[in-house]
Order: C-alpha cells, then sequence, then structure tokens
C-alpha cells in the first residue's frame, strides 16, 4: 500500500518524521503515531492496534495521543500506565480493543527515556554510524528465543504478544534508558527488514527525519512485511539546538 508521510514540526522547532503504511491485506491501518513537547522537552509513540477494526483504530490514535502529553510532563512509565486506562478490563480474559504501545521522551544529555509494552520497538542511531534495537519484544516468539528454541519455531510465536497496554496495570511496563542523537520508534511491521537493512537506511538518512521514516517503510516493505508499519524518527533536541 502507498506510504503516507507526515513531517512533523515542533513548537519547538524540531524536525520529526513520520510515515505509515496499510498491509496489502488489512481493511485499514490501526497503527497510530504521536508527538508532543513542553518546555523543551519532546516526547513521542508508536501504538500497534491489536486486529484491523474501527474500534481498534479509533482506540490506538486515543492512547497513544494520551500516553504522549504525560510522558513529556512525567515519564513514559507512566504515559502508557496513563494509556493503559483508556482499554484496560481486569475482569475480562481476552480485552479488545487492544494493542502494543512504545513511548520515549528526551533529558538532557542525549539520553531517551523509553517505556513500552508487546512488540512495538525502539532503536537508537548512534554517533559511530550503528543502529541499535533498544527494547526487547514482549512475544512468545522472543520468549522461545531465551530459551533456546529454534529459530524457525521462535519465528512462528512472534506475533503472539505476551504484554499489551490493557494487560498494564496487572503486569507493569518494562523501561529504561538509552543516550542517541537519533531515535527510531515503529510498530512490530518493520522489525520484518533485519537490522542492518535498517541501519543502512539511517546511514544514508538520518539527516533528513522525513526521508528516513519513508525509506524505513520501503525497506519493510521489500523484505516482505505485510502488517501495518508506522514509523517515527526523532532526533533528540539536545542534537538540534548545537
Amino acid at each position: 500500500m502507498p506510504c503516507v508521510t507526515a513531517t512533523l514540526t515542533t513548537p519547538a522547532g524540531l524536525v520529526v518524521g513520520a510515515a505509515t503504511s496499510r498491509g496489502p491485506a488489512r481493511p485499514r491501518n490501526a497503527d497510530a503515531a504521536a508527538v508532543h513537547t513542553f518546555r523543551g522537552r519532546v516526547a513521542a509513540g508508536v501504538m500497534d492496534g491489536t486486529g484491523s477494526e474501527q474500534d481498534v483504530a479509533d482506540l490506538a490514535a486515543d492512547a497513544i495521543g494520551a500516553a504522549v502529553r504525560r510522558a513529556v510532563r512525567s515519564t513514559p512509565v507512566l504515559g502508557v500506565v496513563h494509556a493503559a486506562e483508556t482499554c484496560c478490563d481486569l475482569d475480562a480474559d481476552l480485552v479488545r480493543p487492544n494493542g502494543a504501545v512504545v513511548v520515549a521522551s528526551s533529558r538532557p544529555g542525549q539520553v531517551w527515556r523509553v517505556a513500552w509494552a508487546g512488540d512495538c520497538g525502539a532503536y537508537g542511531w548512534h554517533d559511530d554510524g550503528t543502529l541499535s534495537r533498544i527494547t526487547t519484544p514482549h512475544t512468545r516468539g522472543e520468549q522461545l528465543r531465551r530459551e533456546g528454541a529454534p529459530e524457525e519455531e521462535a519465528r512462528r510465536h512472534d506475533h503472539q504478544l505476551l504484554m499489551s497496554l490493557a494487560r498494564v496495570p496487572v503486569y507493569g511496563v518494562e523501561a529504561l534508558e538509552a543516550i542517541a542523537p537519533l531515535l527510531v520508534l515503529a510498530s512490530d511491521g518493520l522489525a520484518t527488514a533485519p537490522l542492518p537493512a535498517l541501519a543502512e537506511v539511517l546511514r544514508e538518512h538520518h539527516a533528513q527525519p522525513q526521508a528516513c521514516a519513508d525509506a524505513l517503510v520501503s525497506a519493510a516493505r521489500d523484505h516482505g512485511s505485510r502488517d501495518d508499519i508506522t514509523v517515527v524518527v526523532i532526533p533528540h533536541p539536545d542534537v538540534e539546538r548545537r
């Protein structure tokens, strides 16, 4: 499907690249992204709704907007917890609508605080020209890899979430701090492309966030992704001020 681009210029003058593409076999794109600034800080996030129904897409947009607004004023952990209130049901065995989420906010010194639940990812681009995934997917497939299962078997279970936004009030949020001049946040559709292919895109386009977001989506499609893909490419405010 065509890639939809949306260069975002925040009130602080930070230029953020954003691109999304609906999966070829899906009736609608249930991913959503948001960026918010407050007192020189910036927060961004991506949510991947589980399914393609309209209520899933609506939840993704509402939840990620709520998450980043809270995150930039406090922390991404509290942003994700706040967003979870939009869909949690402690009495339900299977909560719908639901989804995976990743949220990041800037701190001085090119530091990012990152919180996530599910298989949305955060990638750090570093001054030495390397790219690393700084989040670990909360999936059955990743659990099997840690247990030593063959890659082929693990890959068959990568779609099975062990953690989600709706389960945050029960199981909590995973979080970390990372140092990077530029961060990529993405739904799991991007992960179809291997890390070296994504790193090549960053080497060519890291100075142009929108071109970078577009090229990352294209790289995932070139490597066979059939899922919705949403990417946010965000420079750290400290880098932009230099």
